[in-house]
């Protein structure tokens, strides 16, 4: 009788725990408006709105993180790919984190909207809130877009790599809702702004590139 006392209040317990927690994460719309993402990679020089052939994720962090990635700007061209990807790492490891859906345990990806009125817009879980891992309802955050060429199979940020094509959006601060039925703002409202996704260096470019490589070891060797 004791020992079924005891397990009916550990369960309690831990339901009641379970609950605060869930109750605790912070209510994320990731919506943005129409014409949010571009198309630069296809067609190098050309920009277009993307037509649902990028993928995006967010990252968050405490409000006032600094955004090295972009220094709180939205890309419109990527010189070096290598480097942002390179970038995006040494955030995940100085305060931002891969946003992730509480109730799902899953990373947040989502394509653009490939056609229609809504075209280049991200659109995660049909428009509705949902929980963001590790925030507090009623938080306010540090968010930036991360996103990327798809084309390769790539379907979250971790498959994702050099030398795809990558482009960001400005950072931003984001409050949280404390409840799904509370006032949560999309992501256009609270001051993200449209970017594009840049693509790598151009075959001619990287053939440039390796011509270089050699002339300067031609002459090192020349010299010794």
């Amino acid at each position: 009788m004791i020992m079924n006392i005891k397990l009916t209040a550990a369960l309690a317990a831990l339901v009641a725990a379970t609950g605060m927690t869930a109750f605790g994460q912070g209510y994320v719309a990731f919506g943005t408006s129409k014409n949010n993402v571009y198309d630069d990679f296809s067609t190098p020089g050309t920009s277009v709105v993307a037509p649902g052939d990028v993928t995006a994720t967010f990252l968050w962090a405490a409000t006032g993180t600094s955004d090295p990635l972009g220094a709180g700007q939205a890309s419109t061209g990527v010189a070096n790919a290598s480097s942002a990807w390179a970038t995006i790492q040494t955030m995940l490891s100085s305060g931002w984190t891969v946003a992730e859906n509480f109730a799902t345990s899953n990373e947040v990806d989502n394509a653009d909207t490939a056609s229609g009125v809504a075209k280049g817009d991200f659109n995660y879980n049909s428009g509705g809130s949902f929980q963001l891992a590790g925030t507090a309802a009623g938080g306010s955050y540090e968010f930036v877009v991360i996103a990327w060429d798809n084309l390769t199979g790539a379907g979250t940020i971790e498959q994702a790599e050099d030398p795809q094509a990558v482009g960001w959006s400005d950072s931003f601060t984001y409050q949280t809702g404390a409840t799904p039925g509370s006032a949560i703002s999309n992501f256009s409202v609270s001051g993200e702004t449209a970017f594009g996704v840049s693509p790598v260096p151009e075959p001619a470019s990287l053939a440039l590139a390796g011509l270089g490589g050699l002339s300067m070891l031609f002459l090192r060797r020349r010299k010794s």
